[in-house]
């Protein structure tokens, strides 16, 4: 779903860019099974910042990012321009779609690894935007999320301030049990019960 206002004031903040630089990527990179992952997408993508961490901290070579906001598809696309022109080594790999998570136009077994920095509860139905992860992912590619549990999103004020839909509600167990049961299982992974968990899971099967 399209975020409020006060969601999109703070995933466009520079504090927001802070803590996904410095923060979220970083830790994120400390579960990563491989050193690098050729070819990326990225669901929710905001603004745009996380193709260009994808690159430097994951050691892609190309990226997709896709937002369901035309708005912020917009705003990542301009971004992304600024960036190619200040660093040219980055022109033409990060590419930028709009897309919806839950129905993604990718063809199966398309991506190395799948980045989700904060969006899957933002869905609808975040079972179904796992489905499609798992679906594009190829045989033993990696999902990296670092996501908000039911827990927090329910407390105050977060619920006073944010609009988070039931069905992107999950706790800790829910969400570990789902990967289990749709073939991609957490590998490694951190939380702090009803507030958030980070990690990575990986797609069954071997890699080529």
């Amino acid at each position: 779903m399209k975020l409020n206002a006060f969601e999109r004031f703070i995933t466009n903040s520079a504090v927001r860019g802070f803590m996904q630089k410095r923060v979220e990527a970083p830790r994120l990179k400390k579960f990563a099974l491989k050193s690098g992952y050729p070819y990326c997408l990225e669901i929710g993508g905001g603004t745009g910042r996380g193709g260009e961490l994808i690159i430097d901290v994951f050691g892609a070579e190309k990226v997709i990012v896709t937002d369901i906001d035309p708005a912020q598809v917009a705003k990542s696309r301009q971004r992304t321009g600024r960036l190619a022109a200040a660093r040219p080594e980055l022109k033409d790999r990060i590419d930028v779609k709009v897309e919806d998570a839950m129905a993604l136009s990718f063809e199966d077994n398309s991506f190395d690894a799948v980045f989700a920095f904060g969006v899957i509860h933002h869905m609808e139905d975040w079972r179904k935007a796992i489905r499609e992860i798992k679906r594009v992912l190829r045989p033993g590619g990696e999902f990296f999320f670092d996501e908000l549990l039911a827990g927090f999103l329910t407390s105050f004020p977060t619920h006073m301030l944010t609009r988070h839909p039931e069905g992107g509600m999950f706790t800790k167990s829910g969400f570990l049990g789902y990967l289990m049961e749709t073939g991609i299982p957490a590998a490694r992974y951190k939380s702090m019960d009803g507030i958030w968990i980070t990690g990575n899971a990986v797609k069954n099967g071997r890699s080529e």
